[in-house]
């Protein structure tokens, strides 16, 4: 295993610790909630949904995180002003972990960091993300909630290597602009007050950009020591060939359920790619489906065990509790 020249930060966000040099800390692990077409979602927009299970599907998180030692994070997914609003107050009475808000929706985004400030929520939520698209007015939203911790996406549509993805963090590479001043997201997010920023290269899909995006960790933990994370599952979701092969090897008896060994491929490939950014020395994983979590935690836990074993051993570097390695060992 390896560590970095470089100090690593570790930041506290809410109960959990976050970053550090691998096999440190443990991998922090957060499973989406509300996504799209999820089967407890009822109403997308009005944010209506069954609360029964998505409690259940929030407790079951905890319970594996509580099991293998890995802290968690609850991805909140919403389509609409409305729906994040009434989703964030759900999760924050069911759990006290702390959240991501999330939206293909800037104004959803928007209204998420809002209410976290009237309510006092700040401390605990992840703004994801700041990124090439922001506007005036998002910076301006970003910067009075008082949020600490905002994902800061390295996503460059000009340059997906490593390099191209670092210079949009660093310049802004002529595209990221706040009132007409280009600006480079690393310092777009001290400016909007982010103290604990956390970095994401945005996974893209295999054969267009999925190797540099797992080799950024790498380099951008090298450059500036800020914790890194994935949502890597993305990529084979996205790959053309293993749908094909589901598709041609299993029944599909409607409603997303798939039978059958392409069927059980495809879940092993999705679930399964969350090895790579935990032995790449990534800090967090942004897993999926919230209900994969039984499936995910002893997986990802395995995978600290045995680096963490090589931090303590071959580096001396002490561990973090809580902790897979100290936890799941008897």
């Amino acid at each position: 295993m390896f560590v970095f020249d470089r100090k690593q930060d570790i930041y506290e966000i809410g109960k959990t610790k976050v970053g550090g040099q691998p096999g440190e800390v443990a991998t922090v692990l957060a499973g989406t909630i509300f996504y799209a077409k999820h089967d407890i979602v009822e109403d997308a927009d009005k944010g209506i949904f069954d609360k029964k299970k998505a409690e259940d599907v929030i407790n079951m998180q905890d319970e594996m995180s509580d099991t293998t030692g890995n802290p968690c994070w609850m991805q909140i997914f919403s389509e609409s002003e409305e729906a994040m609003i009434k989703e964030i107050e759900f999760c924050t009475k069911v759990s006290d972990d702390p959240f991501l808000i999330d939206s293909t929706v800037a104004e959803a985004k928007m209204a998420g960091a809002k209410y976290c400030d009237e309510v006092g929520l700040s401390d605990k939520a992840i703004y994801n993300s700041i990124n090439m698209s922001i506007t005036d007015d998002e910076y301006d939203v970003i910067k009075d909630a008082k949020l600490e911790s905002a994902i800061l996406l390295s996503f460059n549509p000009k340059d997906a290597t490593v390099a191209g993805r670092a210079d949009l963090m660093e310049t802004g590479v002529g595209t990221v602009k706040i009132r007409g001043v280009e600006k480079g997201i690393l310092t777009i997010g001290k400016e909007c007050g982010i103290t604990k920023p956390l970095i994401d290269p945005a996974t893209l899909p295999i054969g267009a950009g999925a190797g540099s995006t797992c080799a950024c960790a790498l380099v951008f933990k090298s450059k500036w020591g800020i914790p890194c994370g994935l949502g890597i599952h993305n990529a084979p979701s996205a790959w053309t060939w293993i749908k094909a092969y589901r598709k041609e090897h299993s029944e599909h008896p409607g409603k997303g359920v798939w039978i059958g060994p392409g069927a059980d491929a495809f879940k092993m490939c999705d679930i399964g790619s969350n090895v790579i950014p935990a032995l790449l020395g990534n800090d967090y994983i942004l897993y999926g489906p919230i209900e994969h979590a039984p499936t995910v935690f002893p997986l990802i836990g395995m995978i600290d065990m045995i680096v963490g074993e090589a931090a303590q051993t071959e580096h001396e570097i002490e561990l973090k509790e809580p902790h897979p390695y100290l936890t799941m060992s008897a």
